[in-house]
């Protein structure tokens, strides 16, 4: 008899386990429910997949199909999103899938005191992400009007000839767009200083260009942030602020959240088992 492929959403507190509300539930193949496999203190949330379309040959090829991916990583995320809902949850990576039952229950008793100590830290605590965009036009229209070291450029060029004020404007645009980058750093350090008060820990992410945001303004900074659930308010509080006072700058800043703790969680690496 040919031993069943099992796909791995995540690991939680057996504790935290809501055997009956997962049960009902179906999992990534759309047909096939949950089920909850104890180990230790830890419990794994998995589904029965068929070798078709989750074995190893399978995926190699389904993942080549783009409208597949989109469809069953969407799945996923949401199926993680739910589970996040009901318990803590250690999130497994998209088509984390073991052979078998024995080489799950390997993998499980490995690390089932890592994952425990991992859960215990993530208890009572959200993940939320930040992105820090600017319009630097409108911060470049603030600095060359407001910056003091730019008006007191601006003062020393209207006293030279014509020849040399060309010369010098030049120059001083320059020094204005240099300054924007160093607004921009300095803004976004400052921000990041400010949220980390509310916050166990947070995680830089890579910051992305124009062409991937699809945004006219810049990105500057992009991040999570790992929150205790009594700071959340206050932590959204001080990113709304920022938001309205950074608005005349050019300064956007979303946040999104809370969602699975995909970035304080070793398990997120795992490989395949």
């Amino acid at each position: 008899m040919m031993e069943r492929l099992l796909y791995l959403y995540g690991i939680i507190l057996h504790e935290e386990a809501n055997t009956s509300a997962l049960s009902k539930w179906t999992g990534i193949d759309g047909h096939t429910n949950f089920e909850v496999l104890n180990y230790g203190e830890c419990a794994a949330i998995v589904s029965s997949v068929k070798q078709d379309e989750f074995g190893e040959e399978a995926l190699e090829e389904k993942t080549k199909k783009m409208d597949w991916v989109q469809e069953k990583a969407y799945l996923h995320h949401k199926i993680l999103m739910a589970l996040t809902d009901l318990s803590t949850l250690i999130p497994m990576k998209f088509c984390t899938i073991f052979q078998s039952e024995k080489s799950l229950k390997k993998k499980m008793e490995a690390h089932e005191k890592e994952w425990r100590a991992i859960l215990h830290q993530l208890s009572g605590k959200e993940e939320w992400n930040v992105k820090i965009y600017n319009q630097p036009e409108r911060l470049k229209e603030q600095i060359a009007d407001q910056h003091p070291v730019i008006q007191k450029k601006k003062d020393q060029i209207a006293q030279l000839s014509k020849g040399m004020q060309y010369l010098q404007r030049k120059k001083l645009d320059q020094q204005i767009d240099d300054q924007v980058i160093q607004e921009q750093q300095n803004y976004v350090r400052h921000l990041h200083r400010e949220w980390q008060a509310f916050s166990v820990d947070s995680a830089e992410k890579k910051i992305w260009n124009k062409s991937v945001t699809g945004k006219e303004e810049d990105m500057c900074w992009n991040g999570a942030f790992l929150i205790d659930l009594e700071n959340v308010e206050g932590f959204l509080g001080k990113v709304t602020e920022a938001n309205e006072q950074g608005e005349q700058a050019g300064w956007v800043i979303e946040v999104t959240g809370p969602w699975p703790p995909y970035h304080f969680s070793t398990l997120s690496k795992s490989e395949v088992g």
